[in-house]
């Protein structure tokens, strides 16, 4: 009895470890998710720059005139 119990269980077990796709796509989905995080990445590259105020604008200048002079000791 025990056997058959045992042989019944081994079998359902084989069964519920099946993957849902062959070995090598789990290879190319990780793959192609790393290369679209790597574009999503490489879209931004040089951002920071690109945003930043360019020196001597007036902007720059702006700022320094509205600062108060502070005061020497």
């Amino acid at each position: 009895m025990s056997d058959r119990v045992l042989s019944v269980a081994q079998a359902a077990g084989e069964a519920a470890h099946e993957l849902p796709m062959p070995d090598i796509a789990f290879f190319f989905v990780a793959f192609g998710l790393f290369l679209v995080a790597l574009g999503i990445t490489w879209s931004f590259r040089n951002t920071a720059y690109k945003l930043q105020a360019p020196r001597g604008s007036q902007t720059d200048v702006h700022h320094e005139a509205i600062e108060p002079p502070q005061a020497h000791h």
